[in-house]
C-alpha cells in the first residue's frame, strides 16, 4: 500500500550527525591513541599508571577499596632501583566490578607533608570499617618502615585521612613486641560483634627458619585506635611477613607469606591456618598461592589480602610484570593483581595468577554518572587530587577504557571536562583504535565545564574509550537519550552515606545499602527512567530527555529542548533553536523564542509558536499549535491539521477554513491523495519561490534564507508492505 513518509527530522539528523563526525574526525588529524600497556583482553594489573604494592583491601557498600604502598608512576621511565625508603603515601582505588578501578588519588601518610609526621615511611596499608556512635568510620593501618604501626582515621573511605594519636599505635615497647625482627605488615579485622583485631609482624631471628615467633595478634579497643590487651604470639611455621586475615562461617584464616628459607612449604608462598577465634591458637593447613615469579617470570616477595566479594573469594597480591614491561627488567616497582581464591569445604584450593584476571561481576550503568578516574584500561593519562572524587589528564592521544558499559541505546553523552587550548574527545567501542560512536568538542578555558555530543550505534553492553586530540582534563561522564533507567546507583564512591543498619560483622562483610555519592558532578542529560521525570534540581542540559511516561526539566539554553518520553511532555524550550520534541503521546512545550517550535510526538500536539518563525510541528495525529507571530504557523502531522494563526502559511489541512490568516496559497492537488493533509500550501510565500505538490510529487525546501540546512515535512509516495511507523 501507499505510505507516506516523513522526512524531514530524519534528514536533519543525519546530516547534523554527519557533519559532527566530520568535524570530529578533524580534529584527530595525525593523532593517534597512545600504545597500551595492559591489551584489552587483560584485566591484570588492576591499574597501570601507577605502582601499587602490598593491596590491603576492605568492602564497603558493595565496594571494594584496595589501599596499597604507592611505589610510584608508571611514566616515569628513569627509576632506579625500588630502595622503599621513599614510600610516604598510599594509594586508594576502588571498584563495584573488579575490573574497572577508581583511583583516588595517593593518600599523604608520612612525612613532612603527611597526616602522620612523626613517621618516614607507609608501608603495607590494611583498613577497615566500623560504626561508632552510630557513624561509619574508617581506620587505614600502616608500617612505618618496620619501626611501628600507626593508624589514620577518616569520615570516608577515599578519604581525607587524619592521625587521631599523634605517634606509633604500636611499637617495639608495646608488651611483646620487643623481639620482633620487623614490625610492620598490618591486617585488620572487625569481627561480628563488632570487635576489631590486628595482627602484625615479621622477620626471621638466625637460626629459627622453621617457626621465628615473630607475628603477633591484638584485641582493638572500641575506639580502633587503642589496644584492648597485650598482643599475642602466632606460632605459623616458615613464616616471613604479610599477614592476612579472613573469616569463612565460623572459621578464622590466618594467612602468610612464608620465609626464603627452602622450607618444606616453599619459598614466598601464601599459606594459611585456620582457628575458632580471631586470637587463635590457630592450625597450619597448606598453602594457597605461589610466588608471582611462577605465574610471571618475576619472582620477587609475595603481599596478599583475600576477601569475600559478592559470594566468591578473591586474593590480591602483587607482582613485578608491569615493572619489567615498562623498565625492562625487575627493579622493585610492583602493581596489584587480583585472581579468584578457590575455597569448598572449609579448604582454600590453590589460586593462580593471571594477566586476565576476573569475570567482570557487574556491567556499568552508562545512564549513570560516571567518573573518568573508573576505568580498566589507559594510556598516556595521569590522575590529579586525592579523595572522592579525581579529575583525569589526558595528553595528545591519552585515552582511558571503561569494560563492559550498558550503552541502552543513548544518543548523547556528557562530560563534564576542561582543557586549556581545546579538545576533542572521541568516543570509541571495543578498543582504543574501535568504531568512533561521536565526538565531544571540549572549548578552550580552564575551568571544568558541562559538555555534550551527540552519539551513534551505541547498543547492547561494550567497552566504551574516550581518546583525547589534545590535553584535557575530564571528571565524570554520563550517556543520555536511550531507553536505559533513570540516573541510577552505579556503585560510585561514596560521600559517606552510612548503611540503615552495620552489622559490623568483618571487614569483608556487604552491606545492602548502595547509595551513590552525595557530591557527584552535575550531569549535563539527565534522562528519565521508566514513568520517572527527571530531577527538578538537575543542572542545565544541553540535551535533556524524558522517560517513558515522565517529563525532564525545564530546558532552558540547550539547542535542542527537551525530548517527551512515552506519554509524557518535556519542558519549556527557552532560547533553544528546536524546542522539544513531544514523546509518544505527550505535547512538547511552549517554544518561546526558539525558531521551530516544539515537534510533537505520536497522537500529541505541539505548543503554542510564539514568535519563532516556523510554528509548532504536529505529531501523528496531532495538530499544531496556533501560529501567533510566526510566520509559518504550525506543522500538522498525519490526520492533523495546522493551526489557525495570524501568518501568512497557517492554512489548514483536511478541509478546515482558515481563521485570520491573509492570502493562503492555493489548495494542495489532489491527485493519488499526494500531499493530502500538508500543511504547505505551495506556492513560494516566504520562501523565494520554490514550488512543491506538482501532481502529487512533493520537493523538499532548502531556500528559506538563514535555514538553508531545513528539510520540511514532504511526503512522498513509496510502496510498501506495512506503514512504516
Amino acid at each position: 500500500m501507499k505510505t507516506t513518509l516523513f522526512s524531514s527530522i530524519i534528514l536533519f539528523t543525519v546530516l547534523f550527525i554527519n557533519t559532527a563526525f566530520g568535524a570530529g574526525e578533524a580534529s584527530f588529524g595525525g593523532v593517534s591513541p597512545q600504545k597500551a600497556i595492559k591489551p584489552v583482553k587483560q584485566k591484570n594489573p588492576s591499574i597501570t599508571h601507577r605502582y601499587s604494592a602490598d593491596p590491603g583491601v576492605m568492602v564497603y557498600k558493595d565496594r571494594v577499596y584496595v589501599y596499597a604502598s604507592n611505589d610510584g608512576d608508571v611514566a616515569n621511565k628513569n627509576l632506579g632501583e625500588n630502595k622503599y625508603d621513599q614510600i610516604n603515601t598510599i594509594n586508594c582505588m576502588s571498584s563495584s566490578d573488579l575490573v574497572n578501578w577508581m583511583d583516588h588519588g595517593p593518600i599523604a601518610a608520612a612525612g613532612p607533608s603527611g597526616a602522620a609526621k612523626w613517621a618516614k615511611n607507609s608501608w603495607a596499608p590494611s583498613a577497615a570499617w566500623k560504626t561508632i556512635n552510630g557513624k561509619d568510620k574508617f581506620f587505614l593501618y600502616f608500617a612505618n618502615s618496620g619501626a611501628g604501626i600507626g593508624v589514620l582515621t577518616s569520615d570516608n573511605p577515599a578519604g581525607p585521612f587524619t592521625d587521631p594519636l599523634g605517634k606509633a599505635l604500636i611499637t617495639p615497647q608495646t608488651p611483646n613486641c620487643a623481639s620482633i625482627t620487623w614490625l610492620f605488615d598490618p591486617a585488620v579485622f572487625v569481627d561480628a560483634d563488632g570487635t576489631g583485631y590486628i595482627y602484625f609482624g615479621g622477620g626471621v631471628p638466625q637460626g629459627q627458619s622453621a617457626n621465628p615467633k615473630t607475628v603477633r595478634v591484638a584485641k582493638l579497643g572500641p575506639d580502633m585506635i587503642s589496644l584492648a590487651g597485650e598482643p599475642q604470639t602466632i606460632d605459623a611455621p616458615w613464616v616471613f611477613e604479610d599477614s592476612g586475615i579472613h573469616k569463612m562461617g565460623n572459621t578464622y584464616y590466618y594467612s602468610y607469606c612464608t620465609n626464603w628459607d627452602n622450607g618444606p612449604y616453599g619459598n614466598a608462598k601464601i599459606a594459611y591456618m585456620t582457628g575458632n577465634s580471631p586470637m587463635g591458637p590457630f592450625t597450619y593447613q597448606g598453602t594457597c598461592f605461589n610466588n608471582p615469579g611462577d605465574f610471571f617470570g618475576t619472582t620477587g616477595n609475595n603481599h596478599h589480602t583475600i576477601i569475600e566479594f559478592k559470594n566468591k573469594y578473591y586474593i590480591f597480591y602483587h607482582t613485578e610484570w608491569l615493572n619489567k614491561q615498562v623498565l625492562g627488567s625487575q627493579k622493585g616497582y610492583r602493581t596489584t593483581h587480583v585472581d579468584e581464591m578457590p575455597a569448598s569445604g572449609g579448604k582454600l584450593g590453590n589460586a593462580k595468577g593471571t594477566l586476565e584476571g576476573v569475570a567482570q561481576v557487574q556491567d556499568v550503568n552508562g545512564s549513570a554518572v560516571n567518573y573518568a578516574a573508573s576505568f580498566a584500561w589507559q594510556s598516556g593519562i595521569s590522575v590529579k587530587g586525592q579523595g572522592p572524587v579525581t579529575t583525569v589528564n589526558y595528553s595528545r592521544g591519552g585515552w582511558t577504557g571503561v569494560s563492559n558499559v550498558n550503552l541502552g541505546g543513548a544518543s548523547s553523552i556528557s562530560l563534564k571536562a576542561s582543557s586549556g587550548s581545546g579538545a576533542t574527545i572521541k568516543i570509541c567501542l571495543d578498543s582504543e583504535n574501535g568504531q568512533a560512536i561521536g565526538y565531544v568538542d571540549i572549548p578552550a578555558g580552564g575551568s571544568l565545564q558541562n559538555v555534550t555530543g551527540n552519539i551513534s550505534g551505541a547498543t547492547g553492553t561494550k567497552n566504551l574509550f574516550f581518546i583525547s586530540s589534545g590535553d584535557a582534563s575530564i571528571e565524570s561522564w554520563q550517556l543520555g537519550g536511550g531507553a536505559g533507567g533513570a540516573p541510577a546507583a552505579n556503585d560510585t564512591p561514596a560521600a559517606n552515606d552510612a548503611p540503615a543498619q552495620n552489622t559490623n560483622t568483618n571487614t569483608e562483610t556487604v552491606p545492602t545499602t548502595n547509595d551513590t555519592p552525595a557530591q557527584a558532578p552535575p550531569a549535563n542529560n539527565n534522562n528519565g527512567g521508566f514513568g520517572n521525570d527527571a530531577p527538578a534540581q538537575a543542572p542545565p542540559a544541553d540535551n535533556t530527555n524524558g522517560g517513558f511516561g515522565g517529563a525532564p526539566p525545564a530546558g532552558g539554553d540547550n539547542p535542542f529542548g527537551g525530548f517527551g518520553g512515552f506519554g509524557g511532555a518535556p519542558p519549556a524550550g527557552g532560547d533553544n533553536p528546536f524546542g522539544g520534541f513531544g514523546g509518544f503521546g505527550g505535547a512538547p512545550p511552549a517554544g518561546g523564542d526558539n525558531p521551530f517550535g516544539g515537534f510533537g510526538g505520536f497522537g500529541g500536539a505541539p505548543p503554542a509558536g510564539g514568535d519563532n518563525p516556523f510554528g509548532g510541528f504536529g505529531g501523528f495525529g496531532g495538530a499544531p499549535p496556533a501560529g501567533g507571530d510566526n510566520p509559518f504557523g504550525g506543522f500538522g502531522g498525519f490526520g492533523g491539521a495546522p493551526p489557525a494563526g495570524g501568518n501568512p502559511w497557517g492554512a489548514p489541512a483536511n478541509n478546515a477554513a482558515p481563521a485570520n490568516n491573509a492570502d493562503p496559497a492555493p489548495a494542495p492537488a489532489q491527485a493519488s491523495g499526494n500531499c493530502a493533509g500538508m500543511w504547505a500550501q505551495c506556492g513560494g510565500n516566504g520562501f523565494n519561490g520554490p514550488t512543491c505538490c506538482q501532481e502529487g510529487k512533493c520537493e523538499f525546501i532548502n531556500e528559506c534564507p538563514g535555514v538553508t540546512w531545513f528539510v520540511i515535512y514532504c511526503p512522498i509516495e513509496t510502496t510498501l508492505g506495512q506503514s512504516i511507523f
